[in-house]
């Protein structure tokens, strides 16, 4: 048996934000998409019981700082040590760590690099994450913040890390997911709540936004800017 998530990348992970040891509000929400992506890529995964008390023991220290603490919850994958085989096992790992949220204007750029919508990696937080690094690797070399990354159409999806929403005439739009892009658990909220809807957003559709704002479960939603 291996550990098939640092062999190949067959693994998926969480992240949210814990203050005075409390499990944020979506926190099911975050367990019902591990478990989404569990089940499609076949990896044995915990009970939601076993994966809340998991969580809760680790981050309970938390309630002794006035401060929110970043955590990360990662589904490891065991078994097969061949890269078509099969998953039999599973093994949770958390990071928790203080939360230092960006300062200062977050600008966005466009990407070089495209994804294609129909790619179903886009729709889980996988730790095939390479193609993330790259793009915002490559936004901060230029001295930007992150970038926005293009499907095959030309349409915008989301950035390395957040979903993206642009502001127009009073609306607050957020790609389809079948442009290609994580189903982001704050972007679920805003969409249930009715704060915003779905529509596919173009470079050209930019020119005609008030504001611009990207999301996700650590920032929030937060306005940025566009260059």
């Amino acid at each position: 048996m291996v550990n098939r998530t640092s062999f190949f990348g067959e693994g998926l992970f969480e992240t949210f934000k814990v203050e005075n040891g409390k499990l944020p509000p979506t926190f099911e929400l975050h367990y019902e998409r591990l478990k989404e992506g569990a089940l499609f890529f076949d990896i044995p995964y915990p009970s939601f019981g076993i994966f809340k008390n998991f969580v809760e023991n680790r981050v309970k220290f938390t309630k002794n700082f006035g401060r929110p603490f970043y955590v990360k919850v990662v589904l490891f994958s065991i078994g097969d040590p061949y890269f078509g085989g099969k998953a039999t096992d599973y093994k949770l790992h958390i990071t928790v760590k203080p939360f230092n949220p960006p300062k200062g204007d977050l600008v966005l750029t466009i990407s070089p690099y495209r994804r294609h919508s129909q790619n179903p990696l886009w729709r889980f937080k996988t730790t095939n994450y390479l193609f993330n690094v790259l793009v915002k690797k490559e936004a901060t070399k230029r001295g930007f913040y992150d970038a926005l990354i293009l499907n095959e159409k030309g349409n915008i999806t989301e950035t390395s890390s957040a979903n993206f929403y642009c502001l127009r005439e009073g609306s607050l739009i957020t790609p389809p997911l079948e442009d290609g892009l994580l189903p982001g658990i704050t972007r679920r909220v805003l969409l249930e709540k009715g704060e915003a809807v779905e529509g596919p957003l173009s470079l050209e559709d930019l020119k005609r936004c008030e504001k611009f704002f990207i999301s996700n479960a650590l920032l929030g939603l937060r306005e940025c800017a566009f260059r």
